[in-house]
Parts: structure tokens; sequence; C-alpha cells
């Protein structure tokens, strides 16, 4: 039984095709005037009669022949105008909208304000800020400056500590001596001072000579010359205080008393005066030490400083932001708005979405049978609104979802060439989309094709009797089939018949050509 194969293949979006045959062969194409078709017609009776009175029925065919022509093949579906590009505006200031420009639906040029702030809000958030930062600042500064006081204060009690200590006890093995000196309160001390005076002198002598030998012989010799010169002047030192005792012995002993008591209430005096300043360096210290920072509390008040100068850093940005608006980036429509005026909104808020009107496209979905023809370039014919435009396939989806229906369908889109202002988003489109075509083919009608589980084949008349020939079917139209092998343009194709056939069968063949 004969089985038309385009009948097997269901498609969401319909395929149509357009097919230039060659003008010689159209002419052939021609229908037949009335009387010839009468004529076959009488024809066909008479022999379906001759053929039952002699017990014999013969079937009577329509026969046609492939012709030579220009085939061109085509997807035709519809789809959905939207926008190549859309751009999410987010406010870029936590600020007060104050006025939203434009609403859903509008059209906007590149450069044009959408969105204003309250600047009043702002410029006093602007102010504290900077208020804040002056005081932190101010605060920094004076901690460090008392700090640094504090460890200057701490150094020089510490300076001063050590060399008092050092003084004091001077001061009180001096006055020891002295007062020791002055109980003794005895002339004889006078001679006993000379003698140990002549003592120190001769050592002295002794000292000196000891030098000047190890100079001679071993001028090298710097260690042992070196501890000699030490005990010489260890021994002058004695000299010196020596004649002092014996300056005041020499005197009257109430002139010796008067001047001992004297340089012992001047050492007295001088001692007390540094263990004063001495309690002094010690109180300097003990505050000093208390007051100087620490290293967790010099990076606390550093904190405290940087926040204070980033939060006025992000107020002075935020300001300045808030102060541009929100401007359009680019021609385009606003496809939703969310911007409430009076609202007060965080960074990061949501405004609105806009479409570039320059780049658009028309969204479809492919069944898996248009999906076979349609590749990334293929030129389009867009309608939309009764005005054509040209496009090109420029993206097919990786991945197919499922329809309303359960069948897989693939997103591809078309970007327009040639977008005016009078497109509007949203609306449907008309698509052609040209996926291929031949010069110069073999061609059928598509009705005499037909297809089992051993592929495409026709029926042809050879001497009367029905032959099938397997056939490689190209491209196809709703009205034409390329064939590119399996038959000949001398072929005479079954067209239609009056029953079922088969091969083998006896026929009698009536050409339309």
């Amino acid at each position: 039984m004969k089985k038309n194969k385009n009948n097997e293949l269901e498609t969401e979006n319909a395929v149509s095709q357009s097919a230039e045959p060659l003008k010689k062969r159209k002419k052939k194409r021609k229908k037949a005037p009335i009387i010839i078709l009468a004529v076959i017609v009488v024809l066909v009776i008479v022999v379906r009669f001759v053929a039952c009175g002699n017990g014999t029925e013969t079937a009577i065919v329509t026969t046609t022949k492939a012709m030579r022509g220009d085939l061109e093949e085509t997807v035709s579906t519809s789809g959905t105008v939207n926008s190549d590009e859309q751009k999410i505006y987010f406010s870029r200031a936590s600020a007060t909208i104050e006025e939203v420009h434009v609403v859903a639906g509008d059209s906007v040029k590149n450069g044009d304000l959408l969105v204003t702030y309250d600047m009043e809000a702002m410029d006093k958030a602007l102010r504290e800020a900077a208020l804040h930062q002056t005081v932190s600042l101010s605060s920094y500064n004076s901690t460090i400056s008392a700090n640094s006081d504090n460890q200057s204060k701490l150094q020089e009690a510490n300076t001063n500590l050590s060399v008092l200590n050092q003084q004091i006890a001077d001061y009180k093995a001096y006055l020891t001596q002295l007062k020791e000196q002055l109980t003794k309160n005895q002339r004889d001390t006078s001679s006993g001072l000379a003698t140990e005076n002549m003592n120190l002198t001769s050592r002295s002598s002794q000292i000196q000579n000891q030098i000047n030998a190890l100079d001679k012989d071993d001028p090298n010799n710097f260690t042992q010359i070196q501890e000699l010169t030490q005990q010489l002047q260890e021994v002058s030192a004695a000299q010196a205080r020596n004649s002092y005792l014996q300056q005041i012995a020499s005197s009257s002993a109430s002139d010796y008393d008067v001047k001992m008591q004297k340089e012992i209430d001047d050492i007295a005096e001088r001692l007390s005066e540094c263990e004063k300043y001495k309690a002094e360096m010690e109180s300097q210290k003990t505050t000093s030490e208390n007051s100087v920072m620490d290293s967790y509390q010099k990076e606390n008040y550093a904190a405290t400083l940087e926040i204070a100068q980033m939060t006025y850093s992000q107020a002075e940005e935020n300001y300045y932001t808030a102060k541009q608006g929100v401007i359009a980036a680019f021609d385009g429509i606003v496809v939703d708005c969310t911007a409430v005026e009076g609202a007060t909104i965080p960074s990061g808020t949501q405004l609105m979405v806009l479409a570039d009107s320059n780049n658009i496209k028309v969204n479809f979905n492919a069944s898996k049978y248009d999906l076979e023809k349609l590749e990334i370039g293929q030129s389009a014919k867009l309608t939309i609104s009764g005005n054509v435009y040209d496009g090109k396939v420029s993206k097919i989806d990786r991945m197919a979802s499922m329809n309303q229906s359960g069948t897989p369908m693939v997103g591809v889109e078309i970007h327009i060439t040639n977008p005016d202002d009078n497109i509007i988003l949203g609306l449907d489109a008309k698509i052609e989309i040209n996926t291929k075509n031949t010069k110069n083919a073999l061609l059928v009608p598509v009705e005499v094709i037909n297809a089992d589980k051993e592929g495409d084949f026709l029926f042809v008349v050879e001497n009367g009797i029905i032959v099938r020939k397997a056939i490689v079917c190209g491209i196809s139209s709703d009205t034409w089939q390329e064939v590119i092998e399996g038959i000949t343009e001398e072929d005479q194709i079954v067209l239609t018949t009056f029953s079922t056939i088969e091969e083998g069968m006896a026929v009698i063949a009536t050409p339309t050509y």
C-alpha cells in the first residue's frame, strides 16, 4: 500500500519550502484540458469494462517524470521578539529614591536619567561622617602625642635614676669618711696623714718606675702597663685626699672642726637633694609606665581611626554616586521597573531592567526534526507586525526542555541584523529560515515518495509492470522532493492510482506530462 513518508514526521513547527523547477519543465506540468481529462476517464471505464469482460482486472495509474529544477529548503515557525542584551540596574548608593523617571514599557536613549535620589539626606549623612572622622583623628593624634610624652618621661626617669643611685652611693660613702675623720679630731692625725702621704708618694714612684721599665723593655705589653697606670691613678687620688685632710689638720683645732662640719653639712644637703629628686623620678617612672600604651591599645586606636576614615570614604562615594543618579547605558526599552519613589533602599537593590533596542533577537523552540536542518549562521526572514527583517541563526541551545505535551524542544535564537523603532518586544514573529538549497536537482512531487522499514522508494511502470525502485532523497519542500539517486528523468513514476498496487502488477499507465 502506498505510504507518504512526510506524514510520519510530526513537528511542533511547520516546515515550508519553495521549489523553482526549470521553466521548460514547468510548461509540461500544466493541467490537462477538460476534454483530455474526459477522454482519459472514458478510456479508464472502457478498459475496466473490457477487463471485467475477460475475467481479469488491470489497474490504471497516472504517471509523471522527474524534472530538473532549483530547490530551496526552509524551516517555517514562529517565535517571540526579545532583546539580545539586557542590563539589570542595581542601586549603587544606599539612599532614598526621590523620583523615578520611567515606567515599564518606556523607550529611553543612552544617557537618559532613570532615577534620582534625595540629595538633602545624602548631604547630611556626608557631613556627619566627616565630623566623626575629625573627632576620631583628633582623639588619635592627642592619644599618640600623650603616649609619646609618657614614653619620653619614662626614659628620662630611668636615665636619671641610674645616675642618682650612683651619686647617692658616692655621697653616702664620702659622708661616712668625713664623719669618721671628724671623730678622731686629733692633731697627730696630721702626722699620720703625712706619713701616709709619704708612703703614697713612694708607692707612686715605684709604680712609675715599673711603667718606665716595661715601656723600655717591652713596649707592646699594653695590658700590664694599663694595670699599673690605673694603680698610679688610684694612688694619686689618695694623695689628693690626704693633702686636703692635711691642710685641714694643719689649721687650729677649732678651725679644723668647723671646716669638717661644713663639709659634712654640704655633702648631707647634696645627698638630701639627690634622694628627693630620686623620689620624684620614681614617681614619674610609675606614672609614665602606667600611661604608656601597649601594642593592643595602639591597634585599637588605629583601628578606630581607620573605621572612621572608611566610613567617611564610603559616605563620600555614596554621596557622589547618588548625585549622578541612575543613567541609561544604551538605547533601550524598560522591560521591568521595581524602583519606588520615597523608598529608602540599601546599595545593591534591584531598580529596573533595560533591554537594548539596537540588539534584537527572536527566540523559538525547535523540534528534533527541525534541529537536524538548523545551523548557526543560517539566514532568516522575520515578519513582525507586518514588517520584514533580516536575521541569522545566532545560538542553538545544547540542552532540550520538555514542552507542555512532553515533547523535547531545543531553544534557538535568531539575531535581527536590521532592527528599527517599529519593533515591539514580546510580540510574536513569523520565521522562515533558509536551511539548504540546490541547483538543477532531480525533483519529483512529494506525494510519489513511499517509505517502509527498508527506506524510501518509488513505484515506476516498466513495460506495463509495476517496479519498485529504492531511492536516496535529498532536501524537500512542501511540494517537491530532491532525489539524489535511484531514478532517471525517463522513468515513468506512479503518481496516482485507482486501486491498491504492488510490485509486479500489470497496469495501464496514463502519463500526465
